[in-house]
């Protein structure tokens, strides 16, 4: 038995103005051949699920090329061509194959092109032909196309945000492939659309109204002749016909099940479509809040500046107000300023600097924040991932600095990346729990690992491209009229 493999991840926020090129996918992950399976053994990721499960059953893999990107602007055509033609070349040339295992995202967006998902799954349905059976695993943030569901037989959306399921989802395609290859099972696909455009802030499945859908979807898998359901709150941020939220299940060759299950969860979403509405509290009030608060830490999460949704991760507004009010015991995690961590590597631990720090990327996330401060640490960024998400993963934050202003520490880091595990503040010498206030750069990913540990949770409504606020953004390519942006909106 052999299983080509490959991976192919990006969120795309169009509209940014950082493309995501080359070295954005080097900065992060760009593997090629047998180092797949060496790099992806025993994490936390789809790829180590897919790994773990067929290394169980005996199955041989072939892995092909594994491309991951910090979420920004549209993925380049180039570094798009690349893969796609190396993933296409080695699948050629391993064919035939019993079956293809591909790891996307759902949401990627490469210049020319609205679906890269559906691009690239269709241009692998073509070399492998009708009867070799594609599993995917997507992101729960995917927006899902007619030519996704067409050109494979499973996808297996995570069930989680914060995402801690990964590797679970990894494991399952595996299974439900190997199940589709020895004619176990026979899936056929239903794929629902309602006119939802879920904001990111209420998305998270722990609670609200991703926990009732995924609890009915649940119920509904109790039934044998379901071979799963994968809900998608989908990704706001790429302004595509296809975002929005996406109920997709697949049964046993029971196509009149599996439409009449699509057609019940939709329909709860759009009853409860009220519910994923979000507002955090404007910047000023939440740091007084913060600043009142008994224990410690108390977590302000800044949600329009999280790097996991594509933002600049360079916003100041928050530390702006900190700044102001004359807190002393915080840190703001993490700030993507590689000009500013130069400066502090040229000044030196110990030493005094007078520099701007953030607010360079563009005017969405702030201007520029003047300040001086004592270098307290620098290092190169290198750290292990120990919180439930992408646990047992290489961090690579590029050059890092900590810079302490007042008692107020800002984490400079050189490459972008969501702030979503506290090692990312232990591993320059800093605990999270000796601080009154951390700033997390984070939508929702931070609860997996700072809920346990954090005294109070601040929403904060900063400005941002990651903003739930989605009446900020110039939308022009999405389906209209859509919730919550037309009052009009009606479905069925």
């Amino acid at each position: 038995m052999r299983l080509f493999l490959a991976m192919m991840s990006h969120e795309t926020n169009t509209f940014s103005n950082v493309p995501t090129d080359r070295a954005q996918f080097e900065a992060r992950n760009l593997h090629y051949g047998d180092d797949i399976v060496e790099a992806f053994r025993s994490t936390g990721t789809c790829l180590g699920g897919m790994i773990a499960a067929a290394e169980r059953r005996g199955v041989q893999l072939v892995p092909s090329v594994a491309a991951a990107a910090s979420p920004a602007g549209r993925v380049t055509s180039e570094i798009y061509a690349h893969v796609k033609e190396r993933l296409l070349a080695d699948l050629q040339a391993a064919s035939p194959v019993d079956g293809v295992l591909l790891d996307l995202h759902g949401a990627m967006v490469p210049e020319g092109l609205d679906d890269g998902e559906g691009d690239l799954i269709e241009a692998v349905r073509k070399v492998v032909g009708p009867r070799i059976p594609v599993a995917v695993t997507l992101d729960l943030h995917g927006n899902l196309s007619e030519a996704m569901v067409k050109g494979a037989d499973l996808l297996h959306g995570y069930k989680t945000y914060p995402h801690v399921d990964m590797a679970e989802r990894g494991m399952e395609a595996t299974e439900r492939l190997l199940d589709t290859i020895a004619g176990r099972v026979h899936p056929t696909a239903a794929l629902r659309k309602p006119p939802m455009l879920p904001p990111l802030g209420n998305q998270g499945t722990a609670r609200g109204p991703m926990r009732r859908l995924y609890d009915l979807a649940d119920e509904m898998e109790t039934d044998p002749r379901v071979i799963s359901i994968s809900v998608f709150a989908g990704f706001p941020h790429a302004d595509i016909p296809d975002a929005g939220l996406g109920i997709y299940v697949v049964t046993d060759g029971d196509h009149a099940l599996a439409e009449r299950l699509a057609d019940q969860l939709a329909g709860v979403a759009w009853e409860h479509r009220d519910e994923f509405i979000h507002r955090g509290l404007p910047v000023p009030e939440a740091v007084r809040r913060a600043l009142r608060a008994e224990g410690r830490p108390i977590v302000l999460a800044d949600m329009a500046d999280n790097t996991g949704g594509g933002a600049a991760g360079d916003g100041t507004e928050i530390l702006r107000e900190l700044l102001r009010v004359g807190a002393r015991s915080a840190v703001v995690a993490c700030l993507w300023d590689p000009a500013a961590v130069r400066e502090c590597a040229r000044a030196g631990v110990g030493q005094s600097v007078t520099l701007d720090v953030g607010g360079k990327v563009d005017d969405r996330h702030g201007a520029p924040l003047r300040v001086t401060g004592l270098v307290r640490t620098l290092s190169d960024g290198r750290f292990v991932h120990k919180g439930p998400m992408a646990r047992g993963l290489p961090g690579r934050l590029g050059t890092t600095a900590v810079l302490d202003v007042t008692g107020v520490k800002i984490i400079l880091i050189s490459h972008r990346w969501q702030t979503l595990d506290p090692e990312m503040i232990r591993f320059v010498g800093l605990d999270p729990l000796d601080h009154n206030i951390l700033v997390v750069k984070s939508t929702i990913h931070y609860r997996a690992a700072f809920e346990p540990i954090a005294r109070e949770i601040i929403e904060v409504d900063a400005p941002g491209l990651s903003s739930s606020n989605l009446e900020r953004f110039d939308f022009k390519r999405i389906r209209r009229p859509i919730f919550p942006l037309d009052a009009e909106t009606t479905y069925p």
